[in-house]
């Protein structure tokens, strides 16, 4: 694709996953109300209940979902990573479900809901990318609610390290983790005891290396397969561990 006037390139919008059928200049247009913006840890891009007002495209690094409980405490929902799209929940001009707290340095494209909406009557190709988009949405909260009631610790904690491979990312790469092992268990409906003893186990027998701030995943298949999400190509298959939950 040619370069436009905009000059935001790689992420998720820009790189053409709301483009497809469209012209170069239809492509341009829309790249054009795009806007980049850089954030350090502990940046909020928005507020539960804020008036939602733009659709994010994470780029790079690592965002916090978090909602309040009726008790004052804060309780992460997921961990949001480079290539997944935050706000497109509150197209219709609601208010954002939860809070957006960057856990890393980040980059991020945003395009303002009014401008969306303009190019979406535009451009009805686009309107299928963010309908794929949100199903993709609902896809995810469906698999955290199915994970939390019926899955077991070792599937809720592989689940988990998976989800921090971003979408075009290596998986052997380093990843943040910028998350305690208590904020892991509360995340995830367990434990910390169980969670740190799963997550030893992992990096004893070399299916994982973390260390402080990071991990690397090294066996991706293996938590493919233990996580149950998908096959495990290696032929080998996980030995379940006996933890308590």
């Amino acid at each position: 694709m040619a370069s436009c006037a905009c000059e935001i390139n790689a992420c998720v919008l820009c790189e053409g996953r709301l483009y497809t059928g469209l012209s170069q200049e239809q492509v341009c247009q829309i790249r054009e109300r795009l806007i980049r913006e850089m954030y350090e840890p502990h940046e909020v891009l928005f507020r539960e209940g804020d008036e939602a007002a733009f659709l994010f495209s994470l780029r790079s690094g690592q965002i916090k979902l978090t909602s309040s409980m009726p008790d004052g405490r804060q309780q992460i929902l997921r961990i949001a990573v480079a290539g997944q799209l935050l706000g497109i929940e509150t197209f219709k001009g609601q208010r954002y479900p939860f809070t957006a707290e960057t856990l890393t340095d980040v980059i991020a494209c945003k395009i303002s809901h009014n401008d969306l909406r303009q190019v979406i009557e535009m451009n009805p190709a686009v309107s299928l990318r963010v309908i794929e988009s949100l199903s993709q949405q609902l896809d995810q909260a469906e698999s955290l609610i199915r994970d939390l009631g019926l899955k077991t610790s070792l599937e809720k904690v592989s689940g988990f390290l998976l989800s921090l491979i971003p979408q075009r990312g290596k998986p052997e790469a380093e990843l943040p983790l910028r998350l305690s092992r208590r904020e892991i268990a509360e995340m995830l409906g367990l434990t910390e005891e169980t969670v740190s003893r799963i997550m030893a186990d992992f990096a004893r027998r070399k299916i994982i290396e973390s260390g402080k701030g990071f991990i690397r995943i090294l066996d991706r298949n293996w938590l493919g397969e233990a996580a149950g999400i998908g096959p495990d190509t290696t032929g080998v298959k996980p030995r379940i561990v006996s933890v308590n939950s």
